[in-house]
């Protein structure tokens, strides 16, 4: 490992921009009969909460707030209020994924300024597959890999087991548990009709790669800033990965140690780059035995909130960096109304 050459947060003292005086939180309109699923239900489900928690902190940096479910009522609500900039917390529009990507497209014609990825990074961040031939075309390491579209698909006799199958378009760990490392193809076919018999989607089979995983959070701005650590489960789970019960259900378990390689750093970088996100990211990667990284999992707009009040891992690892919640918001709002300041609008 090299020491981290990454000088920690910036503020550009003669940055004319300033906070915005009025802020929408558009948050996932979350209703169980949306969702086809208890576990991807159950990753939505507390929205409202979160997007509460996070106004608290808006409100204090004296900053006008006002909440708003991302639905049919949205174009009209934030025209009402008339905000200076929105804050996109939607993931999922009537329990779609991809449909999330329609929210940017409401802030882009109101002309709002909002956070996050626009319209053509949210998409690309719902098809793995897109964004493994995307990294790889740019140079950045990822597994061996096939996508199905049906269960009967034929498995490419080059993929060397153990294999890891996924969901294609879903990210929160939906879908992953322990028999997701498969062995054999009879383990792999069994997995991959129950992934695609419950999610309905593709799914993304990757060759397993043994070893730590590392989870960057990247915070953009003039200087994008890439913080990174090696995430543990806690023990108890037999290939160290990350399933939705660790995630969802038993996450005071895992634990975190900074993980500071400018080569990460450097990938991790161009996979935000060319993956269009904006402002700010989180990048799962696995590392095998030899030091080798392998990208598995971009995330545009991940789970973000307050460490202590969501248990957001994004915002867990900044802490570890010393990057409280209130410079996170300050660094977004401000990166926002640059972004807008160069293109006249919300255009990311």
């Amino acid at each position: 490992m090299t020491v981290n050459d990454d000088p920690g947060p910036d503020t550009n003292s003669n940055e004319p921009l300033c906070l915005p005086k009025k802020v929408a939180i558009a948050y996932t309109d979350v209703r169980r009969e949306y969702y086809d699923s208890d576990e991807v239900y159950e990753s939505d489900r507390d929205a409202d909460v979160y997007a509460g928690e996070i106004a608290k902190y808006v409100t204090k940096m004296g900053i006008d707030v006002a909440l708003f479910p991302g639905d049919e009522n949205l174009p009209g609500n934030l025209k009402k209020y008339a905000p200076d900039m929105a804050l996109n917390l939607v993931d999922s529009v009537r329990g779609q994924i991809t449909l999330g990507s329609s929210i940017p497209g409401v802030f882009e014609i109101l002309h709002i300024p909002y956070t996050g990825a626009g319209a053509l990074g949210f998409s690309l961040g719902c098809n793995k597959f897109l964004m493994y031939q995307l990294m790889q075309a740019e140079g950045i390491p990822v597994p061996v890999h096939q996508l199905l579209t049906a269960p009967g698909d034929m498995i490419d006799p080059a993929l060397r087991y153990p294999l890891f199958p996924k969901l294609n378009l879903e990210h929160s760990s939906v879908g992953i548990d322990e028999n997701n490392v498969c062995e054999n193809e009879r383990q792999l076919r069994a997995k991959v009709r129950d992934l695609m018999a419950k999610f309905h989607q593709p799914v993304l089979v990757d060759e397993f790669i043994a070893g730590i995983e590392v989870t960057a959070s990247v915070l953009d701005g003039i200087n994008t800033k890439v913080y990174a650590v090696q995430r543990s489960t806690g023990g108890d789970t037999k290939n160290d990965i990350v399933t939705f019960d660790k995630k969802w259900q038993s996450w005071l378990g895992m634990s975190y140690s900074k993980y500071e390689d400018s080569k990460l750093r450097t990938f991790a970088k161009q996979a935000f780059d060319v993956l269009k996100m904006s402002d700010y990211g989180r990048i799962d990667i696995r590392v095998d035995a030899a030091g080798r990284y392998y990208f598995i999992d971009p995330n545009a707009n991940p789970f973000f909130g307050p460490a202590k009040e969501t248990h957001a891992t994004y915002s867990i690892i900044l802490d570890m960096y010393g990057v409280d919640f209130p410079e996170v918001l300050k660094r977004i709002f401000l990166n926002t109304a640059a972004d807008a300041a160069r293109n006249g609008g919300g255009w990311h």
